[in-house]
């Protein structure tokens, strides 16, 4: 399998850091914070029009991140979507919130700034699930989240939950995925793995002493909130068993299986960890104008260039400007020929896959694709 590299005229993602790492919650597994940020800054618009004329009209997928983008404010959110509007390509919106500060004025502005933007909400599943997400005092967020939720179905807004799959759910998927279907927005929930790998205190800047406290206290090995890759394809097959014999596809959307099926079936997915398209079809543009590669690398180890040193947006698709970024990547992918499950796995999750690299956890990675991939298989033998 080789790394795909964008042609002219495809979409890529676009992710836009607006506040940085700044947030107003502090959940334990951030991977901002790990990441450096030489000053608190808020994205300016001179540094969108910036990156936007380095993309030269090709149509974007807009992702709005952070930190907390909301965090922004309205009048700065506003002026960051007229240099949007006035992009010459075609751009759709999207934003990936934690939904505290989401209320009845921030939805009016989007219904007249952005009317289509989509909406993902980060919420760990029940209230015991999402134990890790917490505010500055440790307090619990989760009835915070449940009231954005209850306000977009009262607004007529279907949203997509990412659920982080920690410790803390284990072997609870049914739990999980009850507690989510009751809210009536909730059309598609993600289940993301949680595998962290070596996070030392040194590199996690963090005012909460709770995570250092989770933290292995030399940062080799697993951190509390993290699962291995066998046990994060455990509660995946869980799930999916759930989901079957509540028949709730017919509810809402549980990835990663839709992109299984449509893996298994040959069909493209824009599910990164299922699809051909990978970090070369995603930058990330920090607040200082650095760009750089998928936001789930580590910086600055996936820092491509920035928007006052790059010439265009291609040198920095093809991986270019950062040789050894590409040579990785591609390295992870040689090693999938001749797999069985090649063609239906597509390589997985780089960022994980780098994650594990001398851990000696590299082939439980894909083991547990295989074992998922397999569970899917064997419940829809005609997408085979």
């Amino acid at each position: 399998m080789k790394l795909q590299l964008p042609a002219p005229g495809e979409t890529i993602l676009a992710m836009l850091k607006l506040p940085g790492e700044m947030c107003n919650i502090n959940c334990h597994y951030c991977y901002e914070r790990r990441k450096p940020y030489p000053n608190a800054l808020m994205l300016k618009p001179e540094v969108l029009r910036k990156f936007l004329s380095l993309c030269g009209g090709r149509p974007l997928a807009v992702e709005l991140h952070g930190g907390e983008p909301l965090l922004i404010g309205r009048r700065r959110m506003g002026e960051l979507f007229a240099e949007l509007r006035a992009y010459e390509g075609p751009v759709t919106v999207s934003m990936q919130t934690n939904g505290i500060l989401l209320n009845e004025a921030w939805l009016d502005f989007f219904d007249r700034e952005w009317p289509d933007i989509e909406i993902g909400i980060s919420l760990d599943g029940d209230e015991q699930g999402n134990a890790h997400r917490v505010d500055f005092r440790d307090r619990p967020t989760y009835r915070k989240v449940t009231k954005a939720l209850e306000l977009l179905a009262a607004r007529g807004r279907n949203v997509g939950v990412i659920v982080v799959v920690t410790r803390r759910i284990l072997g609870r998927a049914a739990d999980v995925l009850d507690s989510l279907s009751r809210f009536e927005a909730v059309k598609v929930v993600k289940l993301s793995g949680c595998l962290d790998f070596n996070v030392k205190s040194k590199d996690y800047r963090t005012p909460n002493r709770q995570s250092l406290q989770i933290l292995n206290p030399d940062g080799v090995g697993m951190p509390g909130w993290a699962t291995t890759p066998d046990e994060y394809a455990d509660f995946l097959i869980e799930a999916f068993e759930h989901w079957s014999a509540t028949r709730s596809y017919g509810a809402y959307v549980l990835e990663p299986f839709f992109s299984v099926i449509r893996s298994l079936s040959g069909l493209p997915t824009s599910y990164t960890s299922f699809s051909d398209r990978k970090e070369p079809f995603v930058v990330t543009l920090y607040p200082d104008g650095r760009i750089g590669s998928s936001d789930e690398l580590t910086m600055p180890g996936a820092l491509l260039g920035s928007v006052d040193t790059a010439t265009g947006m291609d040198e920095l698709l093809t991986l270019d400007s950062n040789p050894g970024l590409r040579r990785d990547l591609s390295a992870l992918l040689d090693k999938c020929a001749g797999c069985s499950h090649e063609a239906s796995c597509r390589g997985g999750a780089l960022p994980d896959r780098l994650r594990f690299e001398g851990t000696g956890f590299e082939e439980e990675y894909c083991d547990h694709r295989r074992k998922v991939i397999d569970h899917v298989a064997a419940a829809l033998p005609a997408a085979v």
